[in-house]
C-alpha cells in the first residue's frame, strides 16, 4: 500500500449503481405517495416557511440594486422633464411678453393714427431715441431731425394727447421740451366752458399750473383742458390735461388750480411730430400794398 492511499475498509459498501438504483426508486417512492396522499404537504411547508427568511435575504442585493437604479433613472428623467417644463414656462412667458408689448404698441399706434386724423397737419411719426442726461430739465430726444423734416417749435403728441414741443433740431435727431418742463407753457380752453387759459408746467413729479383764472371762472375739478389752437402750434382740441385741484384764497386775486397731464412718456414709444403752420405767403397785390 501506497504511503497516503485510503484504507481498504473504505471501499466497503454497495456498488455505485446499486445506490443509484436504491435513491431512484426511493424518490419514485416519495413522489408516488406525495402525489398519491400528499403526506409530505406540511413538510414541504415547513421546509418553505422555514426558508422564506434566507430566500429574502438573498434576494436583498439584487432588490437594493434594482431599487436604486429605478430611483435614479427616474430622477434623471424627473430632472430632464423638469428642465423641460422651466424652459417651456419660459418660452410661454416670454411669448406673453412680446405679445402684450405688440399688444401695446398696436393700441399706441391705433391711437396715434386717430390723433393724427384729427391734426389735419402734416405729421412726422418718431420714436424716443433716448432721455436728455439732465436731472433738472424735462426733455427726451426723437430718432428724427432735420434729415427728415423736423422744424423747431412742431408740436409733439403720444397717444393720450400732447407731450411737448421740439425746441432744437439736429441732423438726424431732435430735441423735445416736455409740457411739464418748469415754466413751460401751452396755450389750453376749457373743452367744457370754453374758456382759453394758460397752462405751466412746473417740473418733474409736480402738477400742472393753470393760471391767471379769476374767481368767477367757470371751471370745475374733472375739467378736460385741451390745445386752443392759439398761436399755430398744436392743433386744436388735443387733450392736454385734466384739472385735478381748485383753490379759492379770498386773499388772492386769482384761484389756484392744478391740473394732471395725459401724456405718458414714460410708457409710450412711438410719437407724432407735427409740422407748426407757415405764415401765409402776401400776394403780388398785398406785396404792392406794403
Amino acid at each position: 500500500m501506497y504511503p497516503g492511499e485510503p484504507l481498504p475498509s473504505l471501499y466497503r459498501g454497495p456498488s455505485v449503481l446499486a445506490r443509484f438504483v436504491f435513491f431512484a426508486l426511493l424518490a419514485l417512492t416519495l413522489i408516488f405517495v406525495d402525489s398519491r396522499y400528499h403526506y409530505l404537504e406540511t413538510a414541504r411547508n415547513s421546509i418553505t416557511t422555514a426558508l422564506f427568511p434566507l430566500q429574502s435575504v438573498a434576494r436583498l442585493p439584487s432588490w437594493a440594486y434594482r431599487e436604486v437604479s429605478v430611483y435614479f433613472r427616474n430622477k434623471a428623467v424627473l430632472s430632464e422633464e423638469n428642465e423641460n417644463v422651466r424652459r417651456q414656462l419660459l418660452e410661454y412667458e416670454h411669448t406673453e411678453q412680446m405679445i402684450k408689448s405688440v399688444s401695446q404698441e398696436n393700441e399706441q399706434l391705433r391711437a396715434l393714427l386717430g390723433i393724427r386724423e384729427a391734426a389735419r397737419r402734416q405729421v412726422l411719426s418718431a420714436e424716443i431715441f433716448h432721455d436728455v442726461r439732465d436731472p433738472f430739465v424735462q426733455k427726451i430726444a426723437i430718432n428724427k431731425g432735420e434729415r427728415h423734416g423736423v422744424r423747431e417749435g412742431a408740436a409733439v403728441l403720444d397717444a393720450r394727447g400732447v407731450a411737448g414741443q421740439v425746441t432744437r433740431v439736429f441732423p438726424w435727431t431732435a430735441e423735445v421740451t416736455l409740457i411739464v418742463e418748469k415754466e413751460f407753457i401751452t396755450p389750453v380752453q376749457n373743452q367744457r366752458s370754453g374758456e382759453r387759459n394758460v397752462l405751466y408746467g412746473m417740473g418733474a413729479g409736480q402738477p400742472m399750473e393753470l393760471r391767471f383764472v379769476t374767481p368767477d371762472s367757470n371751471i370745475r375739478v374733472g375739467d378736460k383742458l385741451v390745445t386752443s389752437g392759439l398761436e399755430n402750434i398744436y392743433p386744436e382740441g388735443l387733450l392736454v390735461a385734466i384739472v385735478s385741484a381748485i383753490e379759492n384764497n379770498p386773499e388772492a386775486s386769482f384761484l389756484y388750480v392744478t391740473a394732471t397731464p395725459v401724456a405718458d412718456i414714460g410708457n409710450s414709444r412711438y410719437l407724432l411730430v407735427v409740422e407748426p403752420h407757415q405764415p401765409l405767403p402776401l400776394s403780388e397785390k398785398d406785396e404792392g400794398k406794403s
